[in-house]
């Protein structure tokens, strides 16, 4: 729960892109222009609705609109608001969060490296 806002619907949430993510990898295909929108910035999104939702437990930040501020700075932001709220254990949360942000991207390469792996091992192991 990272004393707060529950994680788990940001999970769900990122593991549904993850899983395109690794299916366009792993078949090999270049996802279009929309997919590749939403498989980039999906999983960014989410975590800047969670941490928006958060600071409205926390009433940290005082603005009007703290998920686009998350979503535009969310590499500096994101530490920042986790160490204010959290102490030292919001190192952790903002390592989960960033990891979270990322994983769709790395999902695809995933999926590509598994490919690869598959297509060696067919080749070479008869």
């Amino acid at each position: 729960m990272a004393d707060g806002v529950p994680l788990t619907r940001l999970y769900w949430i990122t593991a549904v892109f993850v899983a395109f993510a690794i299916a366009y990898g792993l078949l090999g295909l270049v996802p279009g222009q929309v997919m590749t929108l939403c498989l980039m910035f999906g999983p960014s999104l989410a975590v800047a609705g969670w941490l928006a939702a958060d600071t409205r437990r926390t009433r940290v930040a005082a603005v009007y609109d703290a998920g686009w501020l998350f979503l535009l700075g969310w590499p500096l932001v994101v530490p920042w608001y986790a160490v204010r709220t959290r102490g030292r254990a919001g190192w952790g949360l903002a390592a989960q969060l960033y990891f979270t942000a990322l994983a769709a991207p790395l999902g695809y390469m995933w999926g590509a490296l598994l490919r690869e792996v598959g297509r060696f091992l067919w080749r070479y192991a008869a």
